[in-house]
Order: C-alpha cells, then sequence, then structure tokens
C-alpha cells in the first residue's frame, strides 16, 4: 500500500475525490480505488490540518515521450473513452475546473514587469480569448473528465495500462476537451504525430463513439487545451514565490497551440481521422 497525504485538497474534496475514485473501478476503470477504513468511517483520515488516505500498491512504469507507441497511444484514447462512459451514472458533485472566465482573470493577474517574451506571450493569449470563448460556446456539455491525463498520470506493465492516477483535475466538462488534453501530451514530439494522434482517436472510437459534434469540436478544444495549459504554466511561475512548488516549461503548450493553428481545422481533422495503417495500432 502507499499513503497519499492531500496538500491541496480540504477533507470533504479528498472524500469526494475517493467516492469518485471507488464509483470508476467498480466499473472497470483501471485506477486504484482507496481502502476503507476499519471503523467504518470512510477512507480519509486527517492528518493535522491535511487529509490522507492509503491506496492499494500498483506496480507500474511511466512512460516518456519517445518511449509512445502506436499501441499506447491506442490504449489511452479507449481508457479516456471508458472514464468517460463509467462516469455517466456518478451522481457526486464535481466542479467545473476549466472555467474561460476564471483562467482570462487569473492571467490579468499578473504582474507588471514581465520578461519581455512572456509578456508577448500573454498578450496574444488575450487576443485568442474571445475566439476560444465563442467556439466553447458551441461545445457539447460532455460529462465526467479526467482533465490531466499526462503521461505521469498512467502506470504502464508488460505493456498494457496499469492504472490512471491523479483524478485531483476531475470535473464536469466536455469529452472533445478531455481528449484534446490527452493527444497533445502523449502525441506531441517535434510536431504533432500522426500516427499516434489517429491511434488514439480510434482507440477512444472503438471504445466510445464520437458523436458528430464532438469530432467537429476537437479542433477547437485543441486550441483551449493548449491556451489554458499555456496561461496556468506562465501564471504558476510568475504568480509564485520563486522557488515554491513544481514549475513547468510554458513554451511546450505555447508550441502545440502554434502548431494547431497551423494546422488549420481541415488539416487536424486529417491528422486525426487518417486511414487506419497496419502499423497503427501494431
Amino acid at each position: 500500500v502507499f499513503l497519499r497525504l492531500y496538500e491541496e485538497q480540504s477533507i470533504a474534496s479528498a472524500a469526494g475525490e475517493a467516492r469518485l475514485l471507488r464509483h470508476l473501478a467498480s466499473r472497470g476503470v483501471s485506477t486504484p480505488c482507496p481502502l476503507e477504513r476499519s471503523d467504518g468511517a470512510g477512507f480519509i483520515t486527517p492528518h493535522g490540518d491535511k487529509p490522507c488516505a492509503i491506496f492499494p500498491w500498483i506496480e507500474g512504469d511511466m512512460i516518456c515521450l519517445r518511449g509512445v507507441t502506436p499501441k499506447m497511444a491506442h490504449d489511452v484514447g479507449a481508457a479516456v473513452a471508458r472514464v468517460h462512459l463509467a462516469g455517466a451514472d456518478f451522481e457526486g458533485e464535481l466542479p467545473d475546473r476549466f472555467d474561460l472566465t476564471a483562467l482570462r482573470a487569473r492571467l490579468d493577474t499578473l504582474p507588471d514587469g514581465l520578461d519581455p517574451e512572456v509578456a508577448r506571450v500573454a498578450e496574444g493569449l488575450r487576443e485568442r480569448f474571445e475566439e476560444v470563448a465563442r467556439a466553447k460556446a458551441k461545445s457539447p456539455s460532455g460529462g465526467l473528465i479526467h482533465g490531466d491525463l499526462f503521461r505521469d498520470n498512467v502506470l504502464w506493465r508488460e505493456g498494457a495500462v496499469a492504472a490512471l492516477l491523479d483524478f485531483e483535475s476531475a470535473s464536469r466538462g466536455s469529452f472533445a476537451f478531455d481528449l484534446a488534453v490527452t493527444l497533445l501530451s502523449w502525441c506531441y514530439r517535434e510536431d504533432l504525430d500522426a500516427t499516434l494522434a489517429s491511434a488514439m482517436v480510434r482507440g477512444y472510437n472503438e471504445t466510445r463513439p464520437m458523436t458528430p459534434l464532438e469530432r467537429g469540436c476537437l479542433f477547437d478544444e485543441a486550441i483551449f487545451a493548449a491556451v489554458r495549459f499555456t496561461v496556468t504554466r506562465i501564471t504558476d511561475f510568475e504568480l509564485r514565490p520563486r522557488g515554491a512548488g513544481v514549475f513547468k516549461d510554458y513554451r511546450r503548450f505555447y508550441e502545440r497551440l502554434q502548431t494547431v493553428e497551423r494546422l488549420g481545422r481541415q488539416g487536424f481533422d486529417r491528422l486525426l481521422f487518417a486511414d487506419p495503417s497496419s502499423e497503427a495500432v501494431g
């Protein structure tokens, strides 16, 4: 087993996440479910002013970007779809963690005197918000999403998904957004890799076929996902005291944003829905 200390959650929100994990695990999603206390008091134990929980240990490895294969991309796409299906009857409360208004407000809190390059990127992001907002208004509401299925949130064992981790960012949201976040994390090397991306979309569709509206929103949701993570990485660095927290380079997602915009809607769609080859899931 391992002990998880929830650094940024209240006891109530940690208990809500534990209930979500139990729900997903009971419906076949590969995620470790916290163990119930023997005194019947639920899953969460206070440790000082922070909640903690005991989880079963899952053997597995994280995969670096160079190690991602088409089969892995396919299987991660299928795993995202299983989360969406399993969440359909979850009745617990989940916040909207990807609110565009809050994201814009976060960007507007940046201080004066930024590095000129950061200031230029921040201004470019502000100029995109109106168009992103119009596109988001057309996106279907979806349901339960992971929201943060980066490579360090998936464990692998013998070439198969052993566990999906870190549902702290789970919320109600757009299924297309959730898939777009995962695509940009797993399928981008020097450029968006067509073989990996099409394999991931195919894995998703084989498990939960996208509606035409969801497919039509993938380009816009990829733009939003890239904007979101560029903003949060800039503000995480600029608004926190130096040396506090883990900082991630905003330029990685800004590059993804520029790539998706360069492809355009039709090019992005062609890349994701290319005809499968014999190597696509091999």
